[in-house]
């Protein structure tokens, strides 16, 4: 049976609702001693900064308005090493899964698993391990050859290539100079040895990239 240790619990999840419900759900089975919600990405990281060492279980979604969950990893680790990061996805796409994976988080949890799943895996992060969902391992052992793997820069870039923004407003926006955002389209669009941005885009969306 899980016991509370004083720790805190931070969601981010840019949906509102999702947020304030799942924040009800933790404090309604008193799995942490306190919960904040968050639908914005800089509060988060104000109230992330401000909590100093104190340990931290944060809910992360990966789907945000602007970017991916990936994409906060290092700011999360520069305010807080001992932050424990659990992503929350309703996505069921293997190549996402695996690449969430392969950032090595504290826990992969899917929006549509149950109490004992959500129980299991804040106990399993308490012992020092880390916990995947069982039905995203049933996913990933169904999908064992997923060769293609990106970053979580490719997959910021992806977001803006997908909103139809031209190289130069994508370099603008991300501090980075038009040949480097080139450089990084030439590298994806090899991963998936595709022809296009079109074909790139197609291939992020059907895989839940973006």
């Amino acid at each position: 049976m899980l016991t509370n240790d004083s720790q805190l619990a931070v969601i981010l999840d840019d949906h509102g609702l999702f947020a304030t419900s799942f924040s009800l759900l933790l404090e309604k089975y008193r799995l942490f001693h306190f919960v904040k919600s968050f639908d914005s990405k800089d509060d988060f990281l104000r109230f992330l900064e401000s909590s100093g060492t104190q340990k931290v279980y944060i809910f992360l979604d990966y789907y945000l308005s602007e970017e991916t969950g990936l994409s906060l990893l290092p700011e999360i680790g520069r305010l807080n090493r001992d932050a424990k990061t659990i992503f929350l996805t309703s996505a069921v796409s293997p190549l996402l899964i695996q690449t969430l994976k392969n950032y090595n988080p504290d826990g992969i949890l899917s929006k549509s698993s149950n109490l004992d799943t959500l129980k299991s895996c804040v106990a399993s992060i308490r012992l020092g391990k880390n916990f995947i969902d069982p039905f995203f391992e049933k996913l990933l052992e169904n999908h064992q050859s997923l060769p293609v793997k990106f970053t979580p820069r490719e997959i910021e870039l992806l977001k803006h290539f997908a909103r139809g923004d031209s190289i130069a407003k994508t370099a603008e926006k991300l501090f980075l100079s038009p040949h480097t955002v080139v450089a990084h389209r030439r590298k994806m669009m090899a991963k998936i040895n595709c022809q296009s941005i079109t074909q790139l885009i197609t291939f992020a969306r059907e895989h839940e990239v973006i």
